[in-house]
């Protein structure tokens, strides 16, 4: 009979291979994530059959954190403008706080090795901020647009205020306001 998975190996593996990937990019080698978890790379396929299955199974892990996170304490009764705006916030400051978590997540949401279905499975959860969106998009310059174009605009967008508040952390209520600002300006605006 084969033992049971232990959950912490598993916990190990996968916070190994977040702070390999950030480090190194997605063509890290297995046998240095198994190396940085403590683990033989044998282990690690006990765990998760193929390269890809790890980098699936880590992807759906942080988009139910990043989900968690930003759905935190959600105003779904506030105005469009308070919801927007905690959505932006739990976002960054998930990105400011986690670097490498967002690091990974960012490369993996773009990486030819993130199946189809996980992408569906990673977007469950999201309704509220999907409807949100679409709220936001119904009016002003993007109303008609598809909404796979203001959700990529919205991300870039938080994503650059990512990125200058850690060059620039000293300036981070500055950039963290106007990069809002520019976003709200940009879908409100006629």
């Amino acid at each position: 009979m084969a033992r049971p998975k232990s959950q912490d190996k598993r916990r190990s593996i996968l916070a190994a291979a977040i702070e390999v990937i950030a480090e190194q990019g997605l063509s890290v080698p297995t046998s240095k994530i198994a190396r940085v978890a403590g683990v033989s790379e044998g282990s690690l396929f006990t765990y998760f059959e193929t390269k890809d299955t790890l980098l699936n199974e880590l992807y759906l892990e942080l988009k139910a954190e990043v989900r968690a996170n930003m759905l935190v304490n959600y105003p779904a009764q506030a105005d469009l403008k308070v919801r927007a705006r905690h959505l932006w916030d739990q976002y960054v400051r998930l990105g400011i706080s986690h670097p490498d978590k967002y690091k990974v997540i960012t490369q993996l949401s773009v990486s030819h090795h993130i199946w189809e279905q996980s992408k569906r499975r990673g977007m469950e959860g999201y309704e509220a901020v999907h409807a949100m969106i679409q709220e936001l998009f119904a009016y002003g310059a993007l109303k008609d647009q598809p909404f796979e174009f203001g959700t990529a605009l919205l991300l870039s967008l938080m994503n650059m205020t990512i990125e200058f508040i850690a060059q620039h952390p000293s300036e981070a209520e500055r950039f963290w306001d106007a990069g809002f600002t520019a976003f709200w300006n940009a879908v409100t605006a006629p």
